[in-house]
């Protein structure tokens, strides 16, 4: 099935692309995207040609920073009744919980979720992910994400919960005064996953407009004309593991208490699937494993290993065997070679 995103998504979009001197029709021509969509907010283009469109867009118009760009001139009003739903809810915690399990409004391929921050439980990490597997190199729609789901977070609290630390899973594309100014924050980059961090005590925030009346309007609109989408219980689980991994939490006990199920009701629904949680987390490590070598800085083994949630290297060393047929140490050598080939600095 193709993966879709709202064309909300391209607001703003001609007038920035134009800016720059690119030309927005051919752009996305180019991709096969509907002209019309950047007139109509209402309907939905494929998600891949969307990610390839902000690429492409930012080398044409040499503009590294075009994702954080864009995200700045939409401001928060693509969200449309998902924003409503939000800015109505009783705490900040409430509304992204909420945005959350409604997000399928602007795709059901972007994947949201908090994480308790391991080394200091003080801080939490609003975390954002697109599920496209098809397409690794998108770091112009994660760099559009987050700038979208900081300026989202600044509107429902009206000011008062602020980003603390901006993490983005690439290099540094633009200008580091680009990300402070729309991310409100400091950035690291080369991180295991695209979140902004934030204190917890930040999400028992009373939001100012709570409006029960009005949150209800919203989530009524949002069934009527979006329904739910059909997401498999094994892919909330791969979802879970895939954000918990870095915190040493990954039991399947961990896992069932993020879904608010007993650990039996967990293996259960997924024998229903077909689907065993070992299998899920030893998939989801091998696909991180992956991401992390091919970082422009890679990781030691050590790290790596923390990473993917082992308690001891030596576990990284026998997953590796198995994934790979190699340890990750001549891995991480191999990748090195093959990249300084390419021409990879």
């Amino acid at each position: 099935m193709t993966s879709l995103v709202r064309s909300s998504n391209l607001e703003a979009y001609e007038a920035l692309t134009r800016s720059i001197g690119v030309d927005p029709v051919v752009e996305m021509m180019r991709f096969s995207l509907p002209v019309e969509a950047l007139q109509n907010e209402e309907t939905f283009i494929p998600f891949i040609g969307f990610i390839r469109l902000l690429e492409h867009t930012a080398l044409a118009g040499s503009c590294p920073d075009f994702g954080l760009r864009l995200a700045q001139r939409q401001g928060t009003g693509s969200a449309g009744p998902l924003l409503i739903l939000m800015r109505h809810a009783a705490t900040l915690k409430e509304a992204l919980l909420t945005g959350a399990r409604h997000l399928f409004v602007l795709s059901p391929n972007y994947l949201f979720s908090m994480v308790p921050v391991h080394a200091d439980h003080n801080l939490v990490d609003l975390t954002i992910d697109i599920d496209i597997p098809q397409v690794r190199l998108r770091p112009q729609t994660i760099e559009h994400s987050l700038g979208y789901m900081t300026q989202l977070v600044r509107l429902v609290s009206q000011g008062q919960a602020r980003p603390l630390l901006a993490m983005l899973p690439h290099t540094r594309k633009g200008a580091l005064k680009s990300y402070t100014e729309v991310l409100g924050c400091p950035s690291r980059f080369d991180a295991p996953v695209a979140a902004i961090r934030m204190a917890a005590k930040d999400l028992e925030l009373p939001l100012p407009d709570r409006n029960p009346l009005l949150q209800r309007m919203a989530l009524s609109y949002i069934e009527e004309h979006f329904g739910a989408p059909d997401k498999l219980f094994s892919d909330q689980v791969r979802l879970l593991a895939r954000r918990f991994l870095n915190t040493g939490a990954v039991s399947q006990r961990d896992i069932a208490n993020a879904l608010a199920v007993h650990p039996k009701t967990l293996q259960r629904r997924l024998l229903a699937e077909g689907q065993v949680f070992n299998d899920i987390l030893d998939e989801v490590r091998s696909d991180r494993f992956r991401e992390l070598i091919a970082q422009h800085t890679v990781p030691s083994v050590a790290q790596i290993a923390q990473l993917l949630g082992y308690s001891e290297q030596a576990a990284l060393t026998r997953s590796c065997r198995r994934w790979f047929g190699q340890t990750p140490t001549a891995l991480r050598r191999q990748h090195a070679t093959e990249s300084a080939s390419a021409g990879v600095h």
